[in-house]
């Protein structure tokens, strides 16, 4: 074993455990590296591949949602992309004397018409006779419901078409639902005749609002009118959604008016959210980064110079962390690429939505013998990326970024919502420069992994047919999304969810004699 010297480590070693004082700081280092060895070796790591679905549910909740239907010819298999989502209402969506702070404007200042075009009175000292004619003719303009859309895989001329429909009740911000939870068949849809049920025909490339073609630009969205007659749970008719909302937000007398009031009743009460399905054509997946729907009406009011003047205005209900966006995924031949990767003794492979994991296994007992006494400074890995098998113009990319973390703790780290604190999980993200992913040190946890089989007073043999402790020595490679927040001046690492996108990597495999994959160690211990 070759022995060598870091004068870097030492000088970082000697600076975290000294004080303020630094006298004697030259003798100090020669006396560290007199009294420090170091040494190195390398370690064969065994691969896999695994069947996400097979570890537990996986977990949906995304910053972004997916939509849409492409072929896939790693699998042999269509992946077809629903989602559900959900809006809210926020404040400071109307500024002027009336309302300081309100979602629409006062009924007093809304333009309204009765059934022979007869424009109502508009004031500050309207009647209540006046104030309950305008609501019983209030009429919103118009109302849609838009997904933006911040990148997609496949062709952008692809013609698509989608169905909204209208959720009978608010999925649970709480609850962890799985890629494959089906709101149809779950019972969540509203299917009566009055319900939302808007279909729409688009292209990524050629998407229009109101005839105003998008420009590069601009970022790409769809636009849903929700325009036709809405029967509300009051059993009322109402010209379009978009008068519904408006009534129960100003017509105190309204079932759901206190439903505005905080997000979670406004969820329950008046506008649980749609589901958004594909239903024709493939090619395209969109990438739909947020959603809103927007209630379009006129006003007039005397801060406008001309009492008379009349103004076209909008109130604006969004997306926000409350209201997350859940993808539907469907892809049912996984199972075949699994059993081709590890018949293959070649590749294991890292894949998303429809998750394939890698799997790998260090052996623990010979990165320990002989050092049993010695800390385990750095265990670095390295992951070499090969092509894909997929064909054509259209090929996934490899993962931006996996996550390793111990086989017994993934299905805890999602459902607990954990991030990599690089002690027991780490992030590694995909270099084309190296061809791979590197994970530059994983000491801590493979020394954990040591600990605690030794804690157990068992042999190697005995504790890894535990069923208890089987997955001791193993870890998962995981496709996730990260979200990073500036707090200060510093980016801090807040969220890390599987990943939804069209990804897909084969890596090298490794075994217990190829060497494709190794762990590279370094140890130090004092002299005697």
């Amino acid at each position: 074993m070759k022995k060598i010297f870091f004068l870097t480590l030492i000088t970082t070693l000697l600076l975290t455990s000294c004080d303020d004082s630094t006298d004697g700081l030259g003798g100090s280092l020669t006396d560290v590296a007199d009294n420090v060895e170091f040494y190195t070796n390398e370690f064969n790591v065994s691969s896999s591949s695994v069947k996400g679905t097979s570890l537990g549910d996986i977990n949906a909740r995304s910053n972004y949602a997916y939509l849409g239907k492409m072929y896939d010819s790693e699998t042999d298999s269509y992946i077809t992309a629903d989602f559900m989502t959900q809006v809210v209402p926020l404040s400071n969506q109307f500024l002027n004397s009336y309302n300081p702070v309100s979602m629409f404007a006062s009924i007093d200042s809304i333009v309204v018409y009765d059934d022979e075009g007869t424009l109502l009175p508009i004031g500050k000292n309207l009647s209540d006779e006046v104030r309950q004619k305008k609501m019983q003719y209030l009429k919103a303009d118009s109302c849609y419901l838009t997904f933006y859309v911040a990148d997609f895989d496949g062709d952008s001329t692809a013609q698509m078409s989608l169905a909204v429909k209208e959720l009978s009740q608010p999925y649970v911000e709480s609850k962890d639902y799985p890629i494959s939870f089906n709101p149809e068949a779950e019972g969540m849809i509203r299917t009566d005749a009055g319900a939302v049920n808007a279909l729409r025909t688009y292209s990524i490339k050629n998407m229009v609002v109101e005839g105003t073609a998008k420009t590069t630009k601009h970022s790409h969205y769809i636009s849903i009118p929700l325009n036709k007659p809405y029967t509300g749970r009051d059993g009322n008719t109402y010209p379009n959604y978009g008068t519904y909302l408006m009534k129960q937000y100003l017509d105190e007398s309204a079932a759901y008016h206190s439903g505005y009031n905080n997000q979670v009743t406004f969820l329950k009460q008046v506008c649980p959210g749609f589901y958004l399905k594909h239903i024709g054509g493939e090619g395209a997946l969109s990438n739909i980064t947020a959603t809103s729907l927007t209630v379009y009406y006129r006003v007039s009011y005397p801060a406008s110079q001309d009492p008379t003047a009349i103004h076209n205005v909008q109130a604006l209900l969004t997306g926000t962390e409350e209201s997350i966006q859940h993808s539907t995924i469907t892809d049912s031949s996984v199972d075949d690429l699994v059993t081709a990767a590890n018949n293959s003794d070649e590749y294991t492979y890292v894949k998303s939505p429809n998750a394939i994991y890698t799997q790998l296994t260090f052996d623990v007992a010979s990165i320990m013998k002989d050092h049993e006494d010695d800390s385990l400074t750095t265990v670095r890995i390295f992951l070499p990326n090969l092509d894909n098998l997929r064909d054509g113009d259209y090929a996934q990319s490899p993962p931006t970024t996996l996550l390793m973390v111990h086989a017994d703790s993934l299905s805890r780290f999602f459902s607990e919502k954990q991030v990599s604190d690089y002690k027991t999980s780490y992030l590694a993200t995909y270099s084309s420069s190296v061809g791979g992913y590197t994970f530059n040190n994983i000491s801590s946890l493979v020394t954990k992994m040591y600990r605690e089989w030794q804690k157990s007073g068992k042999t190697i043999e005995e504790y890894s047919a535990d069923e208890q402790t089987q997955n001791w020595n193993k870890v998962y490679l995981v496709p996730v999304e990260t979200t990073y927040t500036t707090i200060t001046t510093s980016s801090v690492l807040t969220k890390v969810s599987h990943s939804m996108a069209l990804e897909s990597s084969r890596l090298k495999m490794g075994t217990a004699d190829n060497g494709a994959i190794k762990a590279s160690v370094i140890y130090t211990r004092y002299k005697q």
